[in-house]
């Protein structure tokens, strides 16, 4: 591991699909770092180094493609040809890279996994227990893909025997598929942590609604951006944009670095419209802020959370044509009409904390 580091260490995996995961995994890493203070991460995965630091205390980082997941061509749709042809590629696991991980990550007590099963086969080489940390697994996902692309079985079978091997297996809501694992836990999501007030006042609103669009990390072209500075009594932020611009006086554009941290922009909001991803969902589950959930009827996991947002946070379902078209503008208000639910009381990242605290890190385990 990185020379000179001290104190309790976790080696991390972590797909590089969107943002979400990395998301996810910053909670339970922040839960951890409060109850070990310690604790020092060993992060791999292509997701944005910058990512964490908004996040975490302390970290090493190395860049790492430990996972294809599904390549997009955009926020809301993927590539199946280009995931095949990757994952032909990518598995099995190339055995002299598991070897050389297993060697970099001596001296790890743990390794914690979201959704990247290459962490789970460098574990088992290590002799260090892993932890695969899901709402679901890629085999899953690929299963609901397989009538129209058949050839899509051989990393199906083989990422299935991958997640096996897992020694604790923990399962977050909301979670698709089957009922599994050791532990089952609510929601996880990044704390907030500056006042909405302030936020608030950052944009101007006043007496504005505010309105946040996020993709979840992933490029997406917004075709009706020259409509929203018609909009009376609205300030809309554009997350995950290429860079900072104020292109009307009520609308932002914010890059992946703007300077704010997402659960606070969410917390801020009077509306998120967003595709229905899971860290984003999460972090409006935390505030309680009204969503309305971009529909993708090809991925899977879309329809479980859809569910989730409509039957916890009263969200409504916005269709891919509807939101492209910007016809929603038309009746922007009826989506205000939503009231702000009760914030969350539990964080599905403090419940694993708490639970690995005892089985895997406690003087008295």
């Amino acid at each position: 591991m990185a020379a000179g580091v001290k104190g309790t260490q976790v080696a991390c995996f972590i797909t590089p699909h969107g943002f979400g995961h990395a998301s996810r995994m910053t909670g339970v890493l922040e839960a951890l770092q409060q109850k070990i203070p310690d604790l020092h991460p060993h992060l791999f995965t292509t997701v944005p180094e910058s990512l964490f630091a908004e996040t975490l205390r302390r970290f090493s980082y190395s860049p790492l493609a430990c996972d294809i997941g599904l390549i997009q061509k955009n926020g809301l749709h993927a590539d199946l040809p280009a995931t095949i042809t990757r994952l032909n590629e990518f598995l099995p696991f190339d055995q002299s890279l598991v070897n050389s991980l297993a060697e970099e990550i001596q001296g790890c007590s743990l390794v914690l996994c979201d959704i990247a099963p290459l962490g789970i086969a460098v574990a088992k080489k290590a002799g260090i227990p892993s932890v695969l940390i899901e709402n679901f697994t890629w085999d899953w996902i690929y299963q609901a893909y397989l009538p129209n692309y058949p050839d899509i079985q051989p990393a199906i079978d083989y990422l299935h025997s991958q997640y096996q091997q897992t020694d604790i297996h923990i399962r977050a809501e909301p979670a698709c598929g089957i009922n599994r694992g050791q532990l089952h836990c609510s929601p996880i999501f990044r704390r907030t942590r500056t006042q909405r007030a302030k936020i608030r006042q950052a944009f101007q609103c006043q007496n504005k609604k505010l309105v946040l669009i996020s993709m979840g990390g992933m490029d997406l072209e917004i075709p009706f951006i020259h409509k929203l500075p018609t909009v009376p009594d609205s300030i809309f932020l554009l997350a995950g944009q290429e860079k900072n611009l104020h292109p009307a006086d009520n609308v932002f554009l914010l890059s992946r670095n703007s300077g704010f941290y997402h659960p606070d922009i969410i917390n801020a909001a009077d509306l998120v419209i967003c595709k229905s991803g899971y860290s984003t969902v999460a972090e409006c589950f935390q505030a309680g802020v009204p969503l309305v959930t971009v529909g993708r009827t090809t991925f899977p996991e879309s329809a479980i959370l859809e569910q989730f947002c409509t039957s916890q946070l009263e969200g409504k379902i916005l269709s891919q044509e509807d939101f492209l078209s910007g016809k929603w503008l038309n009746t922007l208000e009826a989506f205000f009409s939503t009231d702000r639910q009760t914030p969350a009381q539990k964080n599905g990242a403090d419940t694993i904390a708490e639970y690995l605290y005892h089985l895997c890190f406690s003087p008295h385990k």
